[in-house]
């Protein structure tokens, strides 16, 4: 069995010297690479912040139970025909304060008062996480700091509140539904913060198709997931992190408990090509995957995953 995800100290990152910002950047770049996962503890996201969230918690609106269909998009082999591999969740998307493509649907201030601006707080604190993220794995890649960051001003970039229900152990463990099917996410990179409800598990890749619970660790971490993204900017170099949800580890009893997560999915401007960059491209390393605009593959992978069209800016999501 693999060892357990790095758990790294993020103040490091902005607060460290320049032997410490170093050594993170380098054991950042080494789990992500190695594991497509790594925790980080005091990050610049407040809690406060992602506690007020969390508290608020309730695609550019909501998504019912059962809508997604995760199963279709790792676990198909191509011998089902018709939809009926159903994800126990259900979920709120947001985005871009200012996207004026794809804006925002939000409840009425009377609804839920505070509401919308916890949200844009949350937004712009986790944009801004994830692009010094990406800094640090360009300059440890010995690449421009800004080579990933420049093609991502987070105008695409979404937040999910997902919710998991309760549901008979019997149900979930019948083969037909999951909280979410194991999966790669789409962007760049996820930032999921989980509560204190298991179920989130990662690919063991010394054992592929066995999986890891992550176990939670305090009220301020955050974990961070390479996605599809960056394995094709980087050619196959840095591969995404194989993730599922489930019931706890460790839960007794004939129900499996409410569950709530929220997700930061980092994407490419929708502009924006999501082959392979020319730096990782040469006489001896042919491009692997085809030029393809972060918009036109989002769209692409959603309609794998979606019985009937959505709109860009729907996401999945541990």
């Amino acid at each position: 069995m693999s060892p357990p995800i790095p758990i790294l100290d993020a103040a490091s990152m902005a607060k460290g010297t320049g032997e410490e910002r170093a050594a993170f950047g380098h054991k950042f770049l080494e789990s992500m690479t190695e594991y497509g996962f790594v925790k980080l503890v005091n990050h610049t996201v407040p809690l406060p912040v992602v506690e007020d969230t969390f508290s608020k918690g309730q695609q550019r609106g909501w998504s019912p139970p059962g809508e997604e269909k995760t199963w279709w998009l790792e676990s198909n082999t191509g011998d089902v025909e018709s939809p009926r591999f159903s994800d126990n969740k259900e979920s709120f998307d947001c985005g871009d304060p200012k996207d004026k493509q794809f804006p925002n649907q939000w409840p009425t201030e009377s609804a839920l008062p505070g509401y919308q601006s916890t949200m844009d707080q949350f937004y712009y604190d986790c944009g801004q996480l994830c692009v010094d993220l990406l800094e640090v794995l360009a300059a440890q890649m010995n690449l421009d700091p800004k080579l990933f960051s420049s093609k991502c001003t987070n105008e695409a970039s979404t937040i999910r509140i997902n919710h998991f229900p309760p549901i008979d152990r019997q149900t979930l463990e019948s083969g037909q539904v999951s909280r979410i099917w194991p999966h790669n996410d789409f962007g760049i990179i996820s930032l999921v913060f989980p509560d204190r409800t298991g179920g989130l598990e990662y690919e063991d890749r010394e054992n592929p198709g066995t999986f890891i619970p992550m176990p939670y660790s305090g009220d301020d971490e955050v974990v961070v997931i390479i996605s599809e993204t960056f394995q094709r900017w980087t050619n196959g170099a840095v591969r995404p992190g194989l993730h599922r949800v489930t019931k706890p580890v460790d839960m007794v009893g004939d129900v499996v408990p409410e569950r709530w997560s929220l997700v930061y999915f980092c994407k490419a401007d929708r502009h924006i090509n999501v082959g392979p960059l020319e730096e990782f491209v040469g006489p001896e390393r042919q491009p692997l995957y085809e030029d393809l605009t972060a918009l036109e593959y989002q769209a692409m992978r959603n309609a794998v995953h979606y019985p009937e069209p959505v709109a860009e800016g729907v996401s999945v999501e541990a």
